[in-house]
């Protein structure tokens, strides 16, 4: 047989965005299929099993759920899994969504098209294009357009695609002519305010002369745009967003904030007002906190220590950014630009990028439109080019729709989400416990134990539950009878109760347990952990139950619980008690002998055959051996400190995965293995008595099975 080595592809992410998750996986499929394709897999079995290897494990599940017998082609395959991330649409919520969609702010016509084209597609108009037609004229943001539509109602879509085409190229010329203007005005005004000015008295002089030649200006131009007044068509400022003020219908060249002697702010944009080819703050894009190498310093950082960094594919090529939630755009560097190919860049209408803090815009070589890919996302955006090599940095708007960066909308300190919870001891508001007796034990009189006032306790006990029996708790002082108003410790069956209260309150809600008062809360993925864990404290605060915060771990991705550490990989022993066992020197005695065995015992779950292995030592505690340490316990001793102390890690038990039990046998014991898909679930052995010990072969291997089974 021919070796074949499975090329890498990633796994279908569902939790990313599960509403998308259709498109996504319509997108990852014909992605799929464009590698059977290069591959030369014409099999259908075969692309049907590496749909499911490549999908991932949680892909896997639900078709395991979904299995029946038509599931047995690739197609049909395929089908279920559309249907589960895609299910049928309410038509009728899908027209709803059609007609609500309005161009939005930037959004050229083509595009506004395009997207109205997505939303159609589980419409089932019988005329798509007449529908888009009647959304482009009713929800176009050109008012000129929309009349040029009305006068003419016998032009088609394409008709009227195109004239929209024609009116935002005319828009875009015409604005590239009145920046002349606007530059020449720009530079006027400029002379102006370099005139020498004078100290002292006579700087006082030279201020009314300064107002008047502005008010003069302005009398020429637009008071909002800095243009001639009066306009041609609309001022090119409606709409826009100031940059130095943050209001709209304005330009932050002639923002009267700018021109104000007021104290400016932290970490505001500087416009570029010092460059001859000063751009209008309509075709400005800002690049904050750009980290680079430069001849007069070494590095300049973003805020904090460390800089988020991430690895994308682009061209087939892994490329380091620097990830700044802070930038609007992508920046190639030349190294990197030269590293993927070299791709096809254009190098006209290239907007003025700022620095952060910075008055000297970044030389721009040109731009270009690349496919960027992550493990589990694809999509493609526009990276500017920019002179040197100071690396490559990622902008918001493409890290967020890779799902790089998530704006999280909560308080992620539970302290500060709930602060009830982590103070006092609480108050238990179940259900009264209720204590059984047996009425034929007689109650006993004890004397007084007089406890030093240095050993009381100060503050009173953690057990809280409300208890109805009260009188069964009296006890005597000396300053009179007492009793119980909670559960408290002496309680022969106090654990117990415990143990159940606690186990009623987080009941109901997935992935949560407990184990006496320790609770422990997992999941599989980030959101669901989180869920389950703002589940658990709800219902503890609605029960009057409260947490010590000092002994709380929030966001683990291992957990030491009851001796033993959970984690995504599997179980394993607690380190400290491996570390207890494999420090201990050779036992002394039989009560040495006993304590060492009770605590290899306890981690006999990650010990393979080890009452065979312990053989040895428990000869030694038998009633009718003297004690003697040999080889063979001093062998026995150091192999249990050697098993023990290796990475066994035991993974979790999946109902849904085929067991395979290996079983084995002695003549001092039997040993069984439980894996799944080559991994160990469990360890089991046991020793055999005196009469076990003297079974056939064939009852021996009988009881094997028996204990597999």
């Amino acid at each position: 047989m021919a070796a074949f080595n499975l090329p890498a592809f990633p796994s279908f992410d569902i939790e990313t965005d599960k509403s998308s998750a259709g498109p996504r996986w319509e997108k990852w499929v014909e992605r799929l299929e464009n590698l059977f394709i290069g591959l030369d897999i014409d099999d259908e079995d075969r692309k049907r099993a590496l749909l499911l290897h490549y999908a991932g494990e949680r892909v896997y599940d639900i078709y395991d759920a979904e299995k029946k017998q038509t599931l047995a082609t690739y197609d049909a395959t395929k089908k279920v899994l559309k249907d589960y991330f895609d299910p049928k649409k309410n038509i009728q919520m899908e027209i709803y969504k059609f007609r609500c969609y309005k161009q939005l702010d930037g959004q050229s016509l083509d595009e506004f098209v395009t997207e109205l084209r997505k939303l159609s597609k589980n419409c089932k108009f019988a005329n798509i294009d007449s529908e888009i037609l009647t959304q482009v004229i009713q929800n176009c943001k050109s008012n000129r357009l929309r009349r040029r539509a009305l006068r003419e109602p016998d032009k088609t879509l394409d008709d009227i695609l195109a004239t929209g085409r024609a009116l935002e190229m005319a828009d875009s010329q015409a604005l590239t002519m009145e920046r002349e203007t606007i530059n020449k005005v720009q530079s006027t005004h400029r002379t102006a305010q370099r005139q020498p000015q004078k100290q002292n008295n006579q700087r006082n002089n030279t201020k009314p002369q300064y107002r008047n030649d502005y008010s003069k200006q302005h009398k020429q131009t637009c008071r909002n745009c800095g243009g001639q007044y009066p306009h041609t068509n609309e001022c090119p400022a409606k709409g826009k967003k100031c940059n130095h003020c943050s209001k709209l219908n304005h330009f932050s060249k002639v923002c009267r904030q700018r021109h104000n002697p007021r104290q400016e702010k932290v970490r505001e944009v500087q416009d570029n007002t010092n460059n001859n080819n000063y751009e209008s703050s309509s075709d400005e894009e800002y690049a904050y906190h750009i980290s680079m190498i430069t001849p007069s310093q070494e590095h300049v950082s973003v805020v904090g220590s460390k800089t988020p960094r991430v690895n994308i594919r682009i061209n087939d090529k892994h490329c380091n950014f620097l990830l700044d939630t802070g930038a609007t755009v992508n920046l190639l560097d030349q190294k990197t630009y030269h590293k993927i190919g070299a791709p096809k860049m254009k190098k006209g209408n290239n907007p003025n990028l700022l620095p952060y803090g910075g008055s000297d815009p970044l030389k721009v070589m040109g731009h270009c439109q690349l496919s960027v890919e992550t493990k589990s996302t694809i999509d493609c955006d526009t990276f500017y080019v920019v002179e040197g090599n100071h690396g490559a940095l990622l902008g918001y708007p493409l890290a967020s729709k890779l799902g790089l960066v998530k704006i999280i909308n909560q308080i992620t300190d539970p302290k500060e989400k709930y602060p009830k919870l982590f103070q006092g001891i609480g108050k238990y508001k179940g259900k009264p416990i209720k204590l059984h007796i047996n009425e034929d034990v007689k109650p006993v009189a004890q004397r007084h134990r007089r406890t030093p006032f240095h050993l009381r306790d100060k503050d009173i006990t953690s057990w809280n539950s409300i208890l109805r029996l009260r009188y069964i708790t009296t006890f005597s002082t000396h300053a009179g009878l007492f009793r119980y108003k909670r559960l408290n410790f002496g309680i022969s069956s106090a654990s117990e109760i415990f143990q159940e209260v606690i186990r009623n309150v987080i009941s109901g809600i997935p992935g949560v347990k407990n184990i006496s008062d320790d609770i422990i809360i997992y999941g599989r993925s980030q959101a669901e952990h989180d869920k389950a864990l703002d589940a658990t404290f709800k219902r503890l605060l609605e029960n009057g139950l409260t947490l010590n915060l000092e002994k709380c771990e929030f966001n683990k991705d291992q957990v030491v619980f009851f001796g033993v550490t959970f984690s995504k990989e599997g179980i394993s022993p607690d380190p400290k008690k491996v570390s207890a066992i494999k420090d201990m020197s050779p036992p002394k005695n039989v009560p040495e002998l006993r304590s060492f065995l009770g605590m290899t015992t306890y981690s006999s779950r990650f010990i393979q055959n080890y009452a065979t292995l312990c053989e040895p030592l428990r000869r030694l505690t038998r009633q009718d051996t003297n004690w003697n340490w040999g080889s063979e316990q001093e062998a026995a001793f150091e192999k249990l400190k050697c098993e023990l102390s290796s990475d066994t890690v035991i993974t979790y038990f999946n109902p849904k995965h085929e067991i395979d039990i290996l079983v084995d046998a002695s003549p001092v014991g039997l040993g069984a293995i439980m894996s799944q898909e080559g991994k160990t679930v469990a360890y089991a052995s046991r020793s055999l008595t005196d009469t076990e010990t003297r079974y056939s072969q064939t009852e021996t291997g009988s009881s094997r099975y028996c204990l597999g089974m």
